[in-house]
């Protein structure tokens, strides 16, 4: 017996289609409740500061942007797996670099560092962090 997954695949995209755009999803949904209200003949201004507390916008506040930059460098900092970041530690070690350094410069390049690249940013350190 064949299935046909076309439908429930695009129940699936109508249904996850408005989570793209949170902002979208609201109004739509101020814009139902309007409608509803004036069919029963309750007409009231649904302002858009309706529930809002005036004050800063999550997504534009310090504290979620700092947190949001930390858990995004771990992120990129934290090696596939330990096998991996044992290895990229000891080739960090070999080079005379830092596991930050080391991974920084495979994440800004998208190679592993030679030995004139980590000579380089040795180089770069500020003085009193220089060694060898």
């Amino acid at each position: 017996m064949a299935f046909d997954f076309s439908a429930s695949a695009a129940r699936a995209r109508a249904h996850s289609a408005g989570r793209e755009n949170p902002r979208a999803v609201i109004v739509g949904w101020r814009e139902r409740r309007e409608n509803d209200l004036a069919e029963l003949g309750i007409v009231l201004p649904l302002s858009i500061w309706l529930g809002h507390n005036n004050g800063p916008d999550i997504l534009e506040g310090l504290r979620f942007k700092e947190w949001r930059w930390r858990t995004l460098q771990e992120a990129a900092f934290a090696p596939p797996d330990a096998d991996t970041g044992r290895r990229w530690a000891q080739k960090a070690e070999a080079l005379g670099l830092s596991y930050r350094e080391y991974r920084l410069e495979l994440l800004e390049r998208g190679r592993h560092p030679t030995e004139e690249e980590a000579k380089r940013i040795r180089a770069l350190r500020p003085p009193g962090l220089r060694q060898g």
